[in-house]
């Protein structure tokens, strides 16, 4: 009899949910991210999630009727399109920085080395060798930039998803 009970408290527990959604907080702790049930700084950044009943979304096993509880996946995925976002903004001032370096190093050209290059004069010299340089350096900003902004888009898409 007790094992009848017992049984058929295991059976329906799942049925019942005692909270609707989760709270966790997220802080940064030494330059670590940190996830807990309690807020674990002054500035603990707090995150709900959707608790789901896992027996009645997943009763139902057709194809046309799948549940899913995609928050803490958009969540992720918007962190790591932040954390590429950084990545080629990093990118693009070291591109500028480089530019300039090289900038520096066109711009203490000798009459000689303008001769092997063929110019009439150091400044016909220094004018080729820059644009050359801008251009080569304009291309791979661009296509940083480009990135940047297809990521953009999709955080957005991300953020209008129910």
């Amino acid at each position: 009899m007790i094992r009848v009970i017992l049984l058929s408290i295991c059976l329906t527990a799942p049925t019942f949910s005692l909270a609707e959604n989760i709270t966790v907080y997220k802080c940064v702790i030494k330059g670590v991210p940190t996830f807990s049930q309690l807020p674990c700084a002054l500035d603990a950044q707090a995150i709900t999630l959707k608790n789901i009943n896992v027996t009645t979304a997943y009763s139902n096993t057709t194809a046309s009727s799948k549940i899913t509880d995609t928050s803490v996946d958009d969540y992720l995925k918007t962190q790591q399109i932040n954390r590429d976002i950084k990545r080629y903004q990093l990118a693009i001032k070291q591109y500028q920085q480089q530019y300039t370096e090289k900038k520096q190093q066109i711009d203490y050209m000798t009459q000689d080395k303008a001769n092997r290059l063929g110019a009439s004069s150091i400044a016909n010299a220094i004018a080729t060798k820059t644009s050359a340089l801008k251009q080569s350096y304009d291309a791979l900003i661009g296509q940083a930039q480009q990135q940047i902004e297809a990521l953009n888009q999709q955080k957005e898409q991300l953020s209008q998803q129910p």
